[in-house]
């Protein structure tokens, strides 16, 4: 009974302390959630876009991609599907394969996104926002990207 006495005793304190309640509020700040914030593409004014449009992209991937210097080992033929966050400063965050191809193809899909550089910002009433971007980067295909 007395090894016993002190679990009990522990068990009861500890009761009692955890279960104080707390009288403070923890602010929240809705403007800086707000700032925050991540849109979808559907729910902004003007899209995100990497500078001066599609055309341009297709002309960054076809020059900076260097699957064809790939071994052939490595080299597979599909599609590497991306989501990633476009800041308002243009920036590229946050980014993820959602379906990727090998490693060696997942790798080079996310170095050409990531040393793509600044996009376009989306725009929600004239004020740029961050929001959601989805891309796919093709390798080996007729299209070269």
């Amino acid at each position: 009974m007395l090894k016993l006495l002190p679990t009990i005793l522990f068990l009861i304190l500890s009761q009692q302390l955890y279960s104080q309640s707390r009288e403070e509020n923890i602010p929240i700040n809705l403007k800086k959630i707000e700032e925050n914030r991540v849109y979808h593409s559907n729910e902004v004014g003007v899209k995100a876009h990497f500078p001066n449009g599609e055309s341009e992209w297709e002309k960054y991937l076809l020059t900076h991609s260097k699957y064809s210097k790939m071994p052939r080992k490595d080299k597979a033929i599909g599609r590497v599907f991306l989501s990633f966050v476009i800041e308002k400063d243009g920036r590229i965050t946050d980014v993820v394969i959602t379906r990727g191809l090998n490693n060696k193809c997942n790798e080079e899909a996310l170095r050409l996104l990531r040393s793509s550089g600044n996009w376009v910002a989306a725009t929600l009433q004239s004020k740029k926002v961050r929001s959601k971007g989805n891309i796919s980067i093709g390798f080996g295909l007729n299209s070269p990207h």
